[in-house]
């Protein structure tokens, strides 16, 4: 019975992982001491299933210099949906565990960063820790799953929204707010130029410390 338990425990313990050095640290430059990062958890597909494994890099060539690539000119632009529509979520959260689905697991959503950040997974895990902060500052953001699910429901796109429009933070919906911070992200990584990044930021500045985020990457 005891060793059954045991492996029952290792199975579940390979369904899901705790933040990545650099996640963590990117957490926390980002939310500060508002986020607990040792409760977050990450998992794919439903959490009933062992991790992807990661893929092993493919060996270069000796002497060819690594392939970069340069970021389209609207990689953080955001447009509103024409219609309305429901399809299966890249990721969503319940409490502090991140569901991704096996398409977009990230095995570090912020591997190599500075240097080298992985699109999009970078800017979904961001968008995805926001909910998170939102259920464990609940109190004050009075944030709960079924009211940010409503938000899909009686909205065309609860994700647009538009920086001239600046109210407070938590005057957004929750969807709103974890899209703002995804911009954010987006700018502050891959376009750093962009007067968003600025117009953004002055929104965020009363709730979250993102000018140490924005040192720590030096801008």
């Amino acid at each position: 019975m005891k060793r059954a338990l045991l492996l029952g425990l290792l199975a579940l313990s390979a369904c899901a992982r705790p933040l990545t050095e650099t996640e963590t640290l990117v957490a926390k430059n980002l939310f500060g001491e508002s986020l607990d990062t040792e409760a977050v958890t990450v998992t794919a597909g439903v959490g009933v299933l062992p991790l992807p494994r990661k893929p092993r890099p493919e060996p270069a060539a000796a002497g060819d210099p690594q392939p970069t690539r340069k970021p389209p000119d609207d990689l953080c632009v955001r447009k509103p949906n024409p219609r309305q529509y429901w399809d299966w979520p890249a990721a969503f959260v319940l409490r502090n565990t991140l569901f991704f689905s096996f398409k977009w697991y990230p095995h570090d959503a912020f591997d190599g960063m500075p240097e080298t950040v992985p699109y999009p997974h970078s800017v979904l895990m961001a968008h995805e820790l926001v909910h998170v902060w939102q259920w464990q500052n609940r109190d004050w953001t009075g944030y709960a799953p079924l009211k940010a699910g409503n938000e899909s429901l009686v909205s065309r796109d609860p994700y647009f929204f538009d920086p001239a429009e600046a109210g407070e933070f938590l005057s957004f919906g929750y969807e709103q707010q974890a899209a703002m911070i995804e911009d954010f992200i987006c700018y502050a990584l891959f376009d750093p130029d962009d007067p968003k990044l600025d117009e953004i930021a002055g929104i965020l500045r009363p709730v979250l410390p993102v000018d140490g985020f924005l040192k720590s990457l030096g801008r």
